[in-house]
């Protein structure tokens, strides 16, 4: 039986509150705004960009109008990115950073974050579509059941032997290389459709109550498979996921527990993040990291906030870009984007990604060893059209967490399943930009993911495959 939202949680009063934050946000802005004009000092012009980011923040927040609404939406994988990536970041910062080019990050950010504001209010924030408690849902042909089931599997041994075919490595870099020589990375990607019976089959699950142990037994491999692989966020993402599915369909999860879960993920992104570095898959080197981590327990809040990288990035590409360092794109980064796919042996000259580009100009040495550091959608729309283009590509972002949510929330089961893969969207492409292998990885998803479908509906027949262009 399919659960209905309380009425008590669409009244609730989350937005007038966030709207009240922000005010108070506003007010510490004018007031460290005041004291920059009066004083000059550089770190009034901080905080006053700061009080002005947290504002806009709880407007994002505002604007999906209830609590039960903004968790999971759009809206709060934005507010999370810049309070952790932006803001946290800014208070983690060395006083040895210059405050000119940190500044001017800062800024960037804000433009953004009004110009996703500005999308909001074009796009509102989409209703949960629900069916009535009382409507039960026919249980579709056991062949759907079975293939979905044989995909999963079939695709999951798929990957381990292709992992064997281009022997990898024993750090996560060298696995990564290893899947990126000739062409590989695209080849890789085609596993992945493993994650979409995975999905196809949880929301029957959550929706339906059909397959609920195929389900649990499915999610345990993915646990285990994640352990193994020291696979960060393939962890988080799996557990994510089901809180975001319970949550829409079962019932609400409150935003306090996932903030009191927030430690514990916290520890997963450290510690697999930690381990990967040394050796994939050797116990060994988990129980000599858990050591480590147990003797040095501030090393954990060290190495997290360390993986936030992209403000410094951004501060430093800044910096070059006052020196007059750093080139103007006039906008072809975003047509880049769409022709990411082509091989560099069909075209030599393609021009590298944008991450790539700024890694290799503020950070060479990390460049030399294959490392890229995430500029930022917002630096990238400076790059391209300067200040005018980070508050443009905040309206475009907007625009797609519009499309993204009419799949997820609205859409088939097959519209549902393809949202999930790309889960806590839009913070990736927040980190990465347009021109990014995010964005690339997404349009060949897409790409796979159709065949796919195409496939089923030739394997199954109409009958059974469309039951996955229903709600």
């Amino acid at each position: 039986m399919i659960a209905t939202m309380p009425l008590s949680i669409q009244r609730d009063r989350f937005g007038p509150r966030m709207l009240w934050l922000a005010a108070a946000m506003l007010a510490g802005s004018a007031y460290s705004t005041l004291d920059y004009a009066v004083t000059g000092s550089g770190d009034g012009l901080t905080h006053a960009l700061l009080w002005a980011l947290i504002a806009v923040m709880g407007v994002i927040a505002a604007n999906t109008r209830s609590a039960y609404r903004f968790l999971f939406s759009c809206a709060f994988w934005v507010t999370v990115e810049f309070l952790f990536y932006i803001v946290l970041k800014t208070f983690a910062l060395d006083d040895d950073v210059e405050l000119g080019p940190l500044n001017m990050a800062l800024l960037v950010s804000l433009l953004f974050l009004v110009g996703y504001v500005i999308g909001q209010w074009i796009w509102p924030t989409r209703a949960i579509l629900r069916l009535a408690p009382e409507q039960k849902t026919d249980e579709p042909p056991k062949a759907l059941y079975w293939w979905l089931t044989v995909s999963f599997i079939g695709f999951k041994l798929m990957f381990w032997v292709l992992m064997m075919a281009v022997g990898g490595g024993d750090t996560a870099l060298e696995v990564a290389q290893a899947t990126q020589n000739g062409g590989a990375a695209y080849l890789f990607k085609i596993p992945t459709l493993a994650q979409a019976s995975y999905f196809l089959i949880l929301l029957f699950a959550y929706k339906h109550g059909l397959y609920r142990r195929t389900a649990v037994l499915m999610t345990l491999w993915l646990i285990a498979d994640g352990v193994l692989g020291a696979a960060r966020y393939a962890l988080v993402t799996t557990i994510l996921i089901n809180l975001l599915l319970c949550h829409l369909y079962v019932r609400p999860i409150r935003l306090l527990y996932l903030i009191l879960l927030t430690p514990i993920l916290v520890f997963v992104i450290t510690f697999f993040g930690y381990v990967r570095n040394i050796a994939v898959g050797d116990a060994g080197v988990y129980l000599e990291a858990m050591t480590t981590f147990l003797d040095e327990r501030e090393l954990m809040f060290k190495l997290f906030m360390a993986r936030l990288d992209m403000l410094p990035q951004m501060a430093e590409a800044f910096r070059l870009d006052q020196l007059h360092q750093l080139k103007n794109e006039g906008g072809m980064s975003y047509v880049y984007a769409f022709l990411h796919a082509i091989p560099r042996g069909i075209w030599p000259g393609k021009p590298p990604l944008t991450a790539a580009y700024v890694t290799e100009q503020t950070n060479p040495f990390v460049f030399a060893d294959g490392v890229n550091i995430y500029p930022s959608i917002m630096l990238e729309g400076y790059i391209n059209l300067l200040w005018p283009g980070a508050l443009l590509i905040g309206v475009v972002i907007a625009k797609f967490s519009d499309l993204y949510e009419k799949a997820l929330l609205q859409g088939s089961l097959r519209a549902q399943a393809f949202a999930l893969m790309a889960f806590s969207f839009p913070m990736a492409l927040i980190n990465e930009g347009m021109h990014s292998n995010i964005f690339g990885s997404l349009i060949y998803l897409f790409a796979i993911y159709a065949l796919w479908l195409m496939i089923t509906r030739s394997v199954l027949g109409r009958r059974s495959s469309a039951r996955l262009a229903r709600p």
